[in-house]
């Protein structure tokens, strides 16, 4: 007995007539009653009674009938799922990043998706978290990479939060500053030891618990230091203190291209608790491609980008819980 045979079944008891069966399954009625004729020897019972103008079912066909049903369901169900998750491949993946990783991070995150998955193409998006969480809500974006405080300040520490944060890396801040500035020769510094005068800072934090204990910038930094950091990019910002005394706070991703890029920065690590941040990518709750998410974790786990170190946390919902495949 094979699925073949179940189709068969399963086409008989519908239609009650051989020659219609033999048609709904696309072979010659024949072939398809002498199928069915094996498969009753084989079993030793009688499934169908056959008369002049109808077909019947035994007491024994109606519950080989139904469970031939039950099984080409499932067997439907595959197919289905397969063709779905092949749309998905071709639909592609919308990532969702913020200013102070998304130009630093489309390199490693390019390569590491043509590794995992060649078929699939990526699509950066660069937005402030709070935008981000929004777009993936409303399904514009398949996932984004946000702090866990910026998470929890949006949707808090509840369990029943509207999007799930999945642990990714953990990484250093330093505050950013040109070579041979006053500050540039220590070895590390605190936050409260930050001179207000030189320091400037986005009215977005960056989701270092450290932020609380840093200056304000003056209120002259715009016109003294030679930038408005109200309409500039955190990129524009960045390289403009290679022309200036100001220094602001960097992520030791972006800290990390700076320095490939020998652009004349020089980066003060920063002593003390809550000078790390953690990073994640945050989805919608029963995401259908959650797999890809779980598998950007496990490669980040062991290949994190370079200044970071991957999350010490599992994956927050196991891909068996989530979803059956990848994609």
């Amino acid at each position: 007995m094979n699925l073949r045979d179940l189709q068969y079944v399963a086409a008989v008891a519908h239609h009650r007539n051989f020659t219609r069966a033999a048609r709904a399954v696309h072979v010659s009625q024949p072939a398809l009653s002498n199928q069915i004729k094996k498969m009753e020897l084989e079993l030793g019972v009688q499934i169908f009674e056959r008369t002049r103008n109808d077909v019947l079912l035994t007491e024994f066909g109606e519950q080989v009938a139904e469970v031939a049903a039950e099984i080409n369901g499932l067997v439907d169900r595959i197919s289905e799922t397969a063709q779905h998750f092949r749309k998905l491949e071709a639909t592609p993946f919308r990532l969702g990043m913020t200013p102070t990783l998304a130009a630093y991070l489309s390199g490693y995150f390019l390569d590491m998706i043509a590794e995992l998955f060649p078929d699939l193409r990526l699509v950066i998006v660069e937005e402030k978290p709070t935008e981000l969480s929004r777009m993936v809500e409303r399904m514009q974006l398949d996932a984004a990479l946000i702090s866990r405080n910026s998470h929890v300040m949006l949707y808090g520490e509840g369990s029943d939060d509207a999007l799930t944060f999945t642990p990714l890396w953990f990484e250093p801040l330093y505050l950013g500053m040109r070579e041979g500035h006053v500050l540039s020769g220590r070895n590390g510094i605190r936050a409260t030891d930050v001179p207000a005068k030189y320091l400037i800072r986005f009215d977005i934090p960056f989701g270092y618990d450290l932020e609380k204990d840093l200056p304000a910038s003056s209120s002259d930094a715009a016109e003294r230091l030679g930038i408005d950091v109200r309409s500039a990019r955190f990129e524009t910002l960045c390289r403009h203190l290679v022309h200036c005394d100001a220094c602001t706070i960097v992520n030791a991703i972006a800290a990390e291209q700076f320095k490939r890029d020998n652009l004349g920065l020089a980066f003060v690590p920063f002593d003390g608790e809550g000078s790390v941040r953690e990073l994640g990518a945050i989805t919608r709750r029963q995401y259908s491609r959650y797999g890809v998410v779980a598998s950007i974790s496990s490669y980040i786990g062991e290949t994190p980008p370079k200044g970071t170190h991957g999350a010490r946390q599992a994956v927050v919902h196991a891909v068996t819980e989530r979803t059956a495949a990848v994609i």
